[in-house]
């Protein structure tokens, strides 16, 4: 079975339906819909909606030192804030805020990019300025996760200039996102 109905909504499973699979619907003896790549007697063939992609862009990779050395004067340090090192986050919603730390400010030009599992995610052109207590202005940046699969993931913050080389990048931390299972019924 590769996906079930529940409130109307099919839920697909990861990678299990691809773009040129044919699925099947029929209903059960409870009357729950269930959707399957197998063709059969009271089973009718659905059409599925195109498949969006997206393929992010290619970036040119830093050499083995942390920041290029005519970068090196610009940024002193990067890094990913929250959530922090090792950390358990439980969002049924998948969502997720991560901040990080650009010390100095971002310059104008330059862009802040987040790297989840390894793959750019989001980007980020002006810091997020915060006033706090004592009304300095601080140098984060703030990036919102939707759809996060629940597991294991990693995070790392890099800065890019105009032609999209990497100056300076975070190390990279790693989080654990929970999620209740759509495969449960209650």
């Amino acid at each position: 079975m590769l996906a079930t109905c529940l409130s109307g909504t099919v839920v697909a499973v990861g990678t299990a339906v691809s773009a040129d699979s044919t699925v099947y619907r029929y209903e059960d003896d409870q009357g729950i819909a269930v959707f399957e790549d197998r063709a059969g007697a009271g089973r009718h063939q659905i059409t599925l909606p195109a498949v969006n992609t997206y393929t992010p862009a290619v970036l040119k990779q830093p050499a083995a030192a942390p920041a290029r050395a005519d970068a090196a004067g610009t940024y002193r340090s990067v890094a990913v804030t929250g959530p922090g090192d090792g950390g358990t986050i439980r969002r049924n919603g998948g969502n997720v805020r991560v901040t990080g730390r650009i010390e100095p400010e971002l310059e104008a030009g330059h862009t802040a990019v987040l790297f989840v599992d390894g793959t750019m995610a989001g980007s980020s052109h002006a810091p997020r300025v915060r006033t706090g207590a004592s009304r300095q202005p601080r140098d984060d940046v703030e990036f919102a996760l939707t759809g996060i699969a629940r597991g294991p993931h990693t995070l790392r913050i890099a800065i890019l200039d105009q032609e999209h080389d990497i100056l300076i990048e975070s190390a990279t931390v790693g989080f654990h996102l929970l999620r209740a299972s759509a495969g449960r019924r209650h």
